[in-house]
């Protein structure tokens, strides 16, 4: 059976997620979950345009991607969001995934944290994203950070522990 990925990145799909997730995972599918992007076919067709053919790669919104993580894949799935909050409405979803990895945010003006450490990768959460983060590790999702593969991934309860 296939598995299923979660990814926190504000850019969606870019080159990391093609060059260095999909090839980690072995993934087959991409899907980037915004309701706004699936809402425009011109910036749609932008964003998967640089998307190599071997992947099947596409923008749903979030009810579409909730049907979808109730489906069977032949192939390991990669779902991207851009905000920690999109995970709330996926939170039944998450329990069954492989994992789900806090990696790229920008600073937005309700954050309060930088969870940056290093390696290149930005994330910034709010009170609200470190509370839905504690909620979503107490249901027992692999929850971790990580900016790429070849970092070392650390566990919500790892990074958690340094915030004040």
């Amino acid at each position: 059976m296939a598995k299923n990925y979660v990814r926190i990145d504000d850019r969606l799909i870019h080159g990391q997620i093609v060059t260095a997730w999909c090839g980690f995972w072995k993934i087959g599918e991409i899907v980037a979950i915004d309701d706004k992007l699936a809402s425009n076919p011109t910036l749609q067709s932008i964003m998967l345009m640089g998307i190599p053919a071997q992947y099947k790669a596409h923008v749903v919104t979030m009810d579409e991607a909730k049907k979808l993580f109730a489906e069977e894949s032949e192939k390991n799935r990669l779902f991207v969001t851009r905000f920690p909050a999109d995970l709330q409405n996926l939170r039944e979803e998450l329990k069954s995934c492989d994992t789900v990895v806090i990696g790229n945010a920008a600073k937005r003006p309700d954050t309060k944290y930088n969870l940056t450490k290093g390696g290149g990768s930005v994330f910034f959460a709010s009170v609200d994203d470190v509370k839905l983060f504690d909620e979503i590790a107490a249901d027992g999702v692999n929850l971790i950070y990580q900016t790429v593969p070849k970092t070392a991934a650390r566990t919500w309860q790892e990074v958690r522990k340094q915030i004040k």
